[in-house]
């Protein structure tokens, strides 16, 4: 999305269909990684009734937070649940508004912290927890009132959402998002010779989801979202970018359990900086011909 901002895109269509795509993405990568790292780390044994096991307790975990996104969260609980002696009666927005919403910050943190533990308790990360409560907050929820402007039919919102995402912003890139990557950067060794050994592959795996990624990303646009080929190509573009949760997924796996071994660790991580790079990169080489073609288009 920042890519696309520096290139006047973050309202284009494809910038709707890249983030919608990135978020089943990593869902479903969360899902994955939910059932493969018991199964790497030895703490289940890999057989049929395991393979259940885990896949159900992963299923029961996001039916869960579906739930409770869908049906408890919303101002208005919605089916059975607005006669329930407690919650038919709150929502999570007067828990994000209360006093003003001087305590937005600290009860949204809880929320990540309470759906985290919850995925923690079913035998997943707790980033797994924390990603999903991000998904199910809207900003909506963060609006204190509505007030009608002089103009007709004009409202004018009051809601305490770009306070509160400024104070979460400042946390995660500029205090405990900073520490993470640090901490993470830290296990880096430079070996030369072990850095020598494994460019080769590096390379590899780099040009080879660089053309797995663009093509089936781009051909799914094009034949299943009804885009053109500028704009497919765009989106494929920007599917190439590899977000925090592949660092989550390598820190769970190399640092945590040692799953990974040392060059598969610097492999990835290499092939994981060359695709971001190559983000902003494409997507600026492609945004003349994109808009030539879009204007075309019109």
């Amino acid at each position: 999305m920042v890519s696309l901002r520096g290139e006047g895109l973050q309202n284009s269509v494809v910038a709707t269909r890249i983030m919608t795509s990135a978020v089943i993405d990593d869902i479903g990568a969360l899902v994955a990684l939910a059932i493969m790292v018991p199964l790497a780390t030895g703490q289940e044994s890999l057989t049929l009734a395991n393979l259940a096991l885990i896949g159900g307790k992963a299923a029961l975990f996001f039916v869960i937070v579906t739930i409770i996104g869908a049906w408890i969260f919303p101002h208005k609980p919605a089916g059975w649940f607005r006669h329930m002696p407690f919650i038919g009666r709150f929502g999570v927005k007067h828990m994000l508004t209360f006093d003003r919403s001087r305590y937005a910050t600290l009860a949204i943190l809880l929320v990540a912290l309470v759906v985290g533990m919850m995925a923690y308790y079913f035998g997943f990360h707790p980033a797994v927890g924390a990603y999903m409560a991000g998904l199910i907050v809207k900003e909506e929820y963060f609006h204190l009132s509505e007030k009608k402007e002089t103009t007709v039919h004009a409202v004018r919102v009051e809601s305490a959402y770009e306070d509160t995402k400024i104070i979460i912003d400042n946390a995660a890139f500029l205090w405990i998002g900073p520490v993470f990557f640090v901490d993470l950067g830290a296990k880096l060794i430079f070996d030369w010779p072990l850095l020598s050994q494994v460019l080769p592959y590096g390379f590899i795996l780099t040009v080879g989801i660089f053309l797995v990624q663009v093509s089936s990303a781009g051909l799914a646009a094009k034949y299943t979202g009804g885009m053109t080929w500028h704009q497919s190509l765009m989106i494929g573009f920007g599917m190439l970018g590899r977000a925090e949760l592949s660092f989550v997924v390598i820190d769970i796996a190399y640092v945590q359990h040692k799953i990974l071994h040392v060059e598969a660790f610097f492999t990835l991580m290499m092939t994981a900086f060359c695709l971001n790079a190559a983000v902003p990169l494409t997507i600026r080489w492609w945004r003349p011909y994109y808009n030539a073609a879009s204007a075309r288009s019109i």
